[in-house]
C-alpha cells in the first residue's frame, strides 16, 4: 500500500506558567507562534491560520 499522505505542517504546543505556546512548522521551514493565556482561543488561532493557508 502507497502512503498518498502529504504533511501540511508540525504544531508544537507547550506551557510556561500560565501562558501557552505553540509552534507551526512548515515543510518549507517557515514557523509560526502564537501565544495565549486560554488554551482553547490558542486552538481557535491555530485552526484558523491553518485553514486560511490550506483551504484555498
Amino acid at each position: 500500500m502507497i502512503d498518498m499522505t502529504e504533511e501540511l505542517a508540525q504544531v508544537e504546543v507547550s506551557k510556561d506558567g500560565d501562558i501557552y505556546y505553540a509552534k507551526i512548522i512548515l515543510p518549507n521551514g517557515e514557523v509560526f507562534t502564537f501565544e495565549n493565556e486560554d488554551f482553547e482561543e490558542m486552538l481557535e488561532q491555530i485552526a484558523n491560520d491553518l485553514q486560511e493557508r490550506f483551504s484555498q
